[in-house]
């Protein structure tokens, strides 16, 4: 039985075709957070997502140790997932605060996230599995349908062709702001640069890309604070 009124449900991202009427789960992880973590039973709630914009509620028929099988009450867009297609492509920083920024950018709305060898960049020692198990979580906490997609490192130059001719707002400290049409566009990229900045070769080349420059304010700003108060700057309008 559905619940009458409004319940914040357990989310989980999963692959399963929610248009059935019956959904077999045998991912071990996923099964061993029902049992050992949330402790649920038969009859207990979930919201599963395909991770391609649908979700349905979903009452759980049976959960034991190597599957569950649950009854789905019907698929339906996610209307919480923003309109507005952002890529975030950010200089790599220390894992932790990549790793940050993986979670909050997610929480925020970007579509896919791209990490940038820039020259001033120090750190690269990235662990892209536990980067896209961040951002499952971040996606299913926030009530997304989706789970962005995070890119192999790639250096500034290599990264700047990859997004020619997409809208590219390059934030940069203490320079004029872009026109605010341009961050209502349907798709746009979003540059944050490495602890120490980007280079003058590195803002002068993305210019002559076309890039607009965009700044965050007079205050100097974390990089990882930097590229959350960018992602909000833009996705904001969408609600």
């Amino acid at each position: 039985m559905l619940y009458p009124f409004p319940v914040r449900l357990h989310r989980f991202i999963i692959d399963a075709d929610l248009a059935q009427t019956f959904a077999t789960i045998t991912d071990t992880s996923v099964l061993h957070q029902w049992q050992k973590v949330l402790r649920l039973k038969a009859g207990d709630h979930v919201m599963l997502c395909d991770g391609k914009g649908m979700e349905s509620e979903a009452t759980m028929e049976t959960l034991e140790a190597k599957h569950a099988k649950l009854r789905l009450h019907g698929a339906h867009t996610v209307t919480a997932e923003p309109s507005q297609e952002v890529t975030l492509y950010c200089s790599v920083l220390k894992r932790e605060n990549f790793e940050w920024v993986v979670q909050k950018c997610t929480e925020l709305g970007v579509k896919s996230i791209v990490p940038v060898i820039a020259k001033r960049t120090v750190k690269t020692g990235l662990k892209m599995e536990r980067l896209r198990l961040i951002a499952k979580e971040a996606a299913e906490q926030s009530g997304r349908g989706m789970i962005p997609k995070i890119s192999e490192p790639v250096d500034f130059a290599s990264a700047l062709v990859e997004a020619k001719n997409r809208t590219n707002v390059f934030f940069q400290m203490q320079k004029e702001k872009t026109e605010s049409s341009t961050l209502k566009t349907e798709s746009c990229n979003i540059w944050i640069g490495p602890e120490g900045g980007w280079t003058e070769e590195e803002e002068q080349e993305a210019m002559d890309q076309g890039c607009h420059i965009a700044s965050l304010g007079k205050l100097t700003l974390r990089a990882e604070t930097a590229a959350v108060v960018g992602c909000f700057s833009v996705l904001r309008p969408n609600g």
